[in-house]
């Protein structure tokens, strides 16, 4: 079930209109406020005390129907604010649509029933990424894809530290698309250029350029300390690229599994401080 919490801290207006009362397909539920670990994403409830108040729920609903439950609507979901109980009785019974309050957060990310939780906060994270930077209009072929979420953050940390030095140098204000447009061009271009050329991603399969960018960011102190100060991260990709080619994958493997202490290499999704030099 989609946790609405997370979905939220994405969403550009925090504050939803309300839509009145309207009947809405069940179908179309998929998250909840507070109780999405009480239920499947079929709002089947995973413990017995929930069982025992869902069992009460339906005997109502057998004798006197209830209230409208209480929805927010983001895209084409919805999220139950109050009624999971209800919700969840309604879909066992097979009813089509549920009569509901529903409150609705303004939003142009597409979000659709059959979605995974992952890749909603992407795309919203993304478009987050995007209102604030420009890249899409400001750089040719705009190319970051991500497999996990909380991946742009990383991007943001490393822009800020550019337009910093770029006010430095410039002695002037840099606004942030501009900032951005010059990190693409010089510090992210060049690098995942040499994750192409290198195969290095074939020890990562599914994952992309930008997910083998973002843990080299991450991970630069380390792999600084085994393989010797560089000057920036394509420098860093191009000395991994070299040892693959030299020694072949299961000696870079054997260096990087012994550089983190563990007997896989460290996973693109892992939750590590991001080293934020540039």
């Amino acid at each position: 079930m989609m946790p609405f919490d997370e979905i939220r801290a994405y969403l550009r207006q925090q504050n939803p209109l309300y839509q009145g009362i309207q009947y809405v397909p069940i179908d179309q539920i998929v998250g909840s406020v507070g109780r999405y670990k009480e239920f499947t994403r079929q709002f089947l409830p995973l413990d017995d005390s929930v069982k025992e108040r869902w069992i009460g729920v339906d005997v109502l609903a057998r004798s006197r129907g209830w209230p409208p439950i209480e929805l927010y609507q983001v895209g084409d979901v919805y999220f139950v604010v109050d009624g999971n109980h209800r919700l969840s009785v309604g879909r066992q019974l097979d009813v089509g649509s549920i009569e509901a309050h529903v409150w609705q957060f303004p939003e142009t990310v597409s979000i659709q029933a059959n979605d995974a939780v992952d890749d909603v906060l992407i795309r919203l994270e993304e478009e987050r990424f995007l209102e604030r930077t420009s890249l899409k209009e400001n750089v040719p072929n705009y190319d970051i894809q991500f497999t996990t979420p909380r991946r742009y953050a990383e991007l943001l940390a490393q822009i800020f530290n550019l337009q910093q030095k770029l006010e430095i140098i410039d002695e002037t204000a840099v606004n942030l698309p501009d900032a951005a447009a010059a990190w693409y061009e010089m510090v992210y271009l060049p690098t995942v250029q040499i994750i192409r050329e290198s195969t290095l991603l074939d020890e990562f399969p599914g994952r992309t350029v930008s997910d083998l960018f973002v843990w080299l960011s991450k991970h630069r102190k380390g792999l600084r300390e085994e393989y010797g100060a560089s000057k920036n991260l394509a420098e860093l990709a191009g000395k991994l690229s070299e040892i693959y080619h030299e020694n072949g994958i299961s000696k870079l493997k054997r260096q990087v599994r012994r550089l983190f202490g563990g007997s896989h290499l460290p996973p693109l999704d892992e939750t590590a401080v991001a080293d934020k030099n540039t």
